[in-house]
């Protein structure tokens, strides 16, 4: 049986509605800490593909949470450090400092690869005896956090294109996630241009834990609280309206008067309450984040739900035109958060968490999910805009019957592959909304391996609401709560084991492949890349070929374009993106593909979060658990 707490907990929430699939484990029979419930899976923990890491043996930081991505294509785990100076004692090599003195190091004892750091340094000739100093950033105050730790070894990373090796000096440190705790080698370096300051890989993942792509923050699940879809913060005194989204990852605070001092890495700004009310504060500078064409600074802040105070990434804008003080973005809801469709201002009394609310047996949904109408799979959303569900269709007439006593409602809708479906249901009765009237009808609807019906409201799809099914409150009776850690959570499939490498059919051509979790899209090696215009469509021919001797020539139309963000020594780079049909185990589907030249790789494709959240969680003890290698 599956040992997925999460997975028991959408079973409890749904129940209902529907019986317990088999794989589901009681969540009174899940395991438990201290702390809260944490996943497992064969005795090992099963992490999201971002989690909140703590730093066990950095006093200054015992008990705060960093966001971290956890990324099973990573060979070492790595940390954001900035004032980096490394000292070695070695005679030949005590005048060296920094990018020098590694090279120096890699060329006097061996490259990273050859594992020169296990043998002994008894000898005074193998004695590096080369120490690091670093600063951390303080995630909340932004203090620098100054620390000393022996030089373990370095880290070799290639870089894309011809950047060649990048050397990174590595320290150990303990570090902990869910229940364990790992010293681990960690590589130092400036990741202020990427979404999190740690970056977890084998180095702390082997022997210790699963990687499920298609969770954000899944330690997080059981223990979050429950806000209503209306609720009043307070920062400090300060009263703030808020409201949620479920597309934007970054929360926003209302300011104005915003002043950025660049040299002591500050900002002050007035913050306008729902009371008008106003609060001048300076604080330090986390980053300036580009929105359009707009920058935005952005600063940690403790913002009180009720009795519980949250620290919150909040972009400073000015919001003044905008009914709320305080939009919480999904990377707030994911730490800390799940929101009851059906309720408003939850925090006027304590928050119950998931697993208190999972007693009453609500429904829990995502913002992006699959319904079954009739048969058809249509996509759904929850909406906080409508209370009878709403669903946008491609056509819609009224017909009168002289064998029907109800008018019929006649009308096409697309499914999720694109196909176009006509159906006719009994009009049920009709709602105004401001001048418009909506038939209303009671389709039989299909989730979670249950079938029910429901009222469903109809209107034409327009070119700013397009075809959906909006999912309102009175979609079910009782609590329906809206997680934004993840997907198509009614759709669940059992968890897939999978190695870190797997043998893949892609166009029909069996390849070794990686697996990544920390890869949004998967990746796939091209030559030759030649981009042309096809009827009006953007083209691209290339060749795939590999170590095997594979060799493929493809013609693909270009469906988006992705631009890699650069490591620190490199130009960022820009990768046509096409579609193509992959096949791992059982699952097929077709994903999108970004095409680069991965010559200096060991593999010439990786498997992305686009594709992995199909139902796999992987490992990075070894490759092919799921396939045989040939």
């Amino acid at each position: 049986m599956m040992n997925f707490i999460f997975r028991a907990i959408v079973t409890l929430l749904s129940v209902a509605l529907t019986q317990a699939p088999a794989y589901a484990t009681p969540l009174e029979q899940s395991p438990f800490y201290p702390n809260g419930a944490y996943y497992h899976l064969d005795g090992k923990l099963v992490m999201g593909r971002i989690e909140n890491i703590y730093y066990s043996d950095v006093e200054q930081l015992k008990g705060i949470g960093v966001p971290a991505k956890i990324d099973t294509g990573a060979d070492t785990t790595s940390i954001h450090a900035i004032n980096i100076s490394i000292h070695s004692q070695h005679p030949a090599l005590a005048k060296l400092e920094g990018e020098v003195l590694l090279k120096a190091i890699a060329e006097r004892f061996g490259d990273p690869d050859t594992e020169w750091w296990l043998e002994s340094f008894d000898t005074p000739e193998r004695n590096i005896n080369a120490t690091v100093k670093f600063d951390l950033v303080h995630p909340q105050t932004g203090e620098l956090l100054s620390l000393e730790r022996p030089l373990a070894r370095l880290s070799g990373i290639q870089g894309r294109g011809d950047h060649g090796i990048l050397y990174r000096p590595v320290v150990e440190l303990a570090l902990s996630s869910g229940d364990i705790t790992v010293n681990t080698a960690v590589n130092l370096t400036d990741r202020s241009a990427f979404s999190y300051s740690i970056l977890i890989g084998k180095t702390f993942l082997r022997e210790q834990a699963w990687v499920d792509s298609s969770y954000d923050y899944l330690q997080q699940e059981p223990l979050a609280k429950i806000l209503g879809t209306k609720e009043t913060a307070y920062l400090d005194t300060l009263p703030l309206a808020v409201s949620m989204s479920l597309n934007n990852r970054r929360s926003s605070l209302n300011a104005t008067n915003i002043e950025i001092d660049a040299k002591k890495k500050q900002v002050s700004f007035e913050v306008v309450a729902s009371n008008k009310k106003t609060k001048v504060y300076t604080l330090p500078l986390l980053k300036i984040l580009k929105i359009g064409d707009k920058y935005h600074p952005m600063v940690n802040m403790p913002i009180s739900f009720g009795e519980e105070a949250k620290h919150i990434e909040l972009v400073l804008r000015d919001r003044s035109m905008r009914s709320t003080q305080l939009r919480l973005g999904k990377e707030a809801l994911n730490q800390y958060f799940l929101i009851d469709l059906s309720a408003e201002h939850l925090a006027d009394k304590p928050l119950k968490s998931a697993i208190e609310q999972a007693k009453q047996a609500p429904l829990m949904i995502t913002p992006e999910e699959q319904i079954n109408i009739d048969g058809v799979w249509l996509a759904a959303e929850p909406s906080f805009a409508v209370s009878t569900s709403l669903l946008r269709v491609k056509s819609l007439k009224t017909l009168e019957r002289s064998d029907q006593k109800r008018p019929i409602a006649a009308f096409s809708a697309t499914d999720v592959q694109g196909k176009v479906y006509v159906f006719e249901q009994a009009i049920d009765r009709n709602i105004s909304v401001g001048e418009v009237t909506r038939p209303v009808i009671k389709p039989t609807l299909s989730f979670s391996n249950s079938r029910r019906q429901t009222d469903i409201a109809l209107e034409l799809a327009s070119a700013d609401d397009p075809e959906m099914l909006s999912i309102g409150e009175k979609f079910v009776e009782g609590p329906l709560l809206v997680n934004t850690r993840t997907t198509n959570i009614l759709d669940k499939r059992n968890a897939i084991r999978a190695g870190y490498v797997e043998q893949a059919t892609v166009e029909g051509l069996s390849i070794p492949v990686k697996l990544d979790t920390g890869a949004d899209v998967s990746s796939m090696h091209a030559e030759n890349i030649k981009r042309f215009e096809q009827d009006g469509k953007a083209m691209v021919t290339f060749t795939y070929k590999n170590a095997d001797g594979l060799r493929q020539e493809f013609t693909r139309e270009v469906v988006d374009k992705m631009v890699i963000k650069a490591r620190v020594g490199e130009q960022a780079n820009s990768r046509p993106v096409v579609l193509m049909n992959v096949q791992l185990g059982e699952v097929i589907e077709t994903v999108r593909v970004n095409l680069q030249n991965r010559e200096n790789f060991s593999y010439s494709m990786i498997l992305g979060k686009n594709f992995l959240r199909h139902g796999f969680v992987v490992s990075s003890d070894g490759g092919f658990i799921l396939t045989k290698q040939p």
